[in-house]
C-alpha cells in the first residue's frame, strides 16, 4: 500500500455501509456520514407470481425453483449501489486508496461489483463483519490489513 493520498474504508454487509477516511497513512480514521447507506426498499425485487413449487405425491420432498430468495436478492443489489457509488467518487479522484472489510459473501459480491476506476484502487480486504465498529475499531483493523500486506 503507497504511503500517499486519502485511503477510504467500506465497512459494509448485506444491508448496510459505512464509509471511513484515512487522509495521512497511520493517521487518523474519520468516518463519512454523507456516505452512510442502507438498504432500501427498491433492493427488494418486485413482487411476482410465487415461484415453482413441487409436492411430491409419493413422499414429503418439495422441490423449488433456483431462485434466489428476495432477502439475498436485496443484499446483491444493494451491494452493487455501494460499488456504484464508489466507482463514480473514484472516477471524481476522491480517494486514492480502497480497503473493504465486510463478511465474506458480502465482500465476494462487493468486490465483484466494483467498477474498474474503484477496482483500480483497491488496496486491502478484511473478510469480518465490522459495519457497527467506530473509527478506532477500524483503524486498528486497517493496520492488521496493511500489515498482511
Amino acid at each position: 500500500m503507497q504511503d500517499e493520498g486519502v485511503t477510504w474504508i467500506v465497512a459494509a454487509d448485506g444491508a448496510e455501509a459505512k464509509v471511513f477516511e484515512e487522509r495521512l497513512k497511520a493517521g487518523a480514521v474519520h468516518e463519512l456520514p454523507d456516505w452512510r447507506m442502507s438498504q432500501s426498499g427498491g433492493d427488494f425485487p418486485k413482487a411476482t407470481s410465487h415461484g415453482a413449487t413441487v409436492h411430491e405425491s409419493g413422499g414429503p420432498g418439495r422441490h423449488q425453483s433456483g431462485e434466489h430468495a428476495p432477502r439475498q436478492e436485496a443484499e446483491d443489489r444493494f451491494l452493487r449501489r455501494v460499488a456504484e457509488a464508489l466507482g463514480q467518487a473514484a472516477s471524481r479522484n476522491t480517494y486514492q486508496h480502497l480497503v473493504l472489510m465486510a463478511p465474506p459473501r458480502a465482500l465476494g459480491a462487493l468486490r465483484s461489483a466494483l467498477p474498474k476506476p474503484a477496482h483500480d484502487r483497491l488496496a486491502g480486504s478484511d473478510a469480518h463483519e465490522c459495519v457497527r465498529e467506530g473509527a478506532e475499531q477500524i483503524r486498528e483493523r486497517l493496520r492488521a490489513v496493511r500489515a498482511r500486506s
